[in-house]
């Protein structure tokens, strides 16, 4: 036999639990027993009730290796469980508190295979007369900020655990008390009682609610993850429905990668319109709207980029030197490259009503927004290059985008109006 604890417990609302996990709740602990003191429903856990509300009482906890013998007459509350272990080791937690001592009832470190399930003995004496607030003290003898009765509590008990003969199914799978995965372990059962206040709780468990058979809680997890799925599959839905600016995409313009959200989000009956022409009418969109970019950057006729044209006119590849946006409005300033970054100081909170607007309204270099159609012009894929090429030129115009999408349905009239 080794004590795994043997001290004072603090307990408020008449609770204390033992737990590897998380805490017990009070129904599910007790459901379907004849015993209101040690609520054992709930593998890995166990929920104790004592006579005092609040204070400190004393707690012992033993482990045996076999069962032990019958409680001492001295104990005027015995009831006994079967524990079904989560964990070779558990924590003895008082209501609202970290734990307060660690029970190893299987030694750390020590390999059992197969956790055992475990009988519990839970005696109490004295409940009576701790459930009386003052402890069975005269209150009027007290001086009036003397809180020490709640440390002078008249009622002990002793909790033994040992592993049973048979030994249960996996805890993991929602065994209770009672329950087939439980491997033929004994239910519990009033030993003894002496009490008004043992005989309350065991009134009150006998008239709860039997606990869910192993079936109704499998049935009940599927329909909950079903349930979770729906929800998810709904909220995916509707994101993807926002982003895609108000209805579902198409399959194949869902396959499109790069940056094509922000023209989705301006003119979505484009974007499908795009999306629904043949890969020539695509890669024609695309070099057209690279080309009004140029034109509206006021760079479109620069001699040396003829070479680049050349290659989009034909279906080509860019040539190398034309690859990178960076290099390329480096080489169209004449500069070096340099990288600048700009800081916007509004108040805490403030957002535009129209963000997208708000960006296309603002100042821009135009010769910065048209470098990137080149490059989307060049894609692999023809609908990616038409959508970015667009997005481009849109940024280009600015302000003035509205006459960019006027432009571009009246070059290509199978885009709408």
């Amino acid at each position: 036999m080794r004590v795994l604890f043997d001290g004072e417990a603090p307990v408020a609302y008449g609770q204390i639990y033992v737990t590897s996990s998380e805490l017990p709740n009070m129904d599910r602990a007790f459901a379907g027993q004849v015993n209101g003191l040690c609520g054992a429903g709930q593998p890995g856990t166990l929920f104790l009730m004592t006579g005092t509300h609040t204070g400190r009482v004393r707690f012992t906890i033993e482990v045996h290796d076999d069962e032990p013998p019958a409680a001492a007459e001295m104990w005027e509350e015995v009831v006994e469980a079967p524990f079904l272990l989560r964990a070779g080791v558990v924590d003895l937690v008082p209501w609202g508190d970290g734990a307060l001592a660690r029970l190893p009832l299987i030694p750390e470190g020590q390999d059992t295979g197969r956790l055992p399930v475990y009988r519990v003995r839970y005696c109490a004496t004295g409940m009576a007369e701790g459930s009386d607030p003052f402890g069975g003290l005269d209150p009027d003898e007290l001086d009036e900020d003397d809180d020490t009765y709640l440390d002078r509590r008249p009622d002990r008990y002793l909790l033994c655990l040992w592993p049973e003969a048979e030994t249960g199914g996996d805890p993991s799978a929602g065994g209770t008390a009672g329950d087939p995965s439980a491997g033929g372990t004994r239910s519990d059962a009033i030993l003894r009682q002496t009490s008004g206040a043992a005989a309350y709780w065991h009134a009150w468990a006998r008239a709860l609610p039997p606990p869910p058979t192993l079936w109704e809680q499998v049935e009940a997890e599927m329909l909950t993850r079903l349930e979770r799925e729906r929800r998810d599959q709904a909220y995916r839905m509707r994101e993807e429905r926002r982003r895609w600016g108000g209805r579902l995409p198409s399959e194949r313009l869902r396959r499109v990668s790069g940056n094509i959200q922000a023209i989705v989000q301006l003119d979505r009956d484009l974007v499908d319109r795009v999306a629904d022409a043949d890969a020539v009418s695509q890669r024609q969109i695309a070099v057209w709207a690279a080309r009004q970019a140029f034109t509206v950057a006021g760079v479109a006729d620069l001699d040396w980029m003829r070479p680049a044209w050349t290659a989009l006119d034909r279906g080509e590849p860019l040539p190398a030197e034309f690859a990178d946006p960076m290099a390329l409005w480096a080489r169209i300033r004449g500069e070096p490259a340099v990288t600048f970054a700009t800081v916007s100081l509004r108040a805490a909170g403030w957002a535009p009503a129209d963000p997208l607007g708000a960006l296309l309204d603002a100042p821009v270099n135009a010769v910065a927004m048209a470098v990137p159609a080149l490059t989307a012009a060049g894609e692999p894929d023809p609908l990616q290059a038409a959508l970015e090429a667009l997005w481009a030129a849109v940024t280009t115009y600015a302000a003035r985008r509205a006459e960019f999408l006027t432009e571009v349905r009246r070059a290509f009239p199978f885009l709408g109006s």
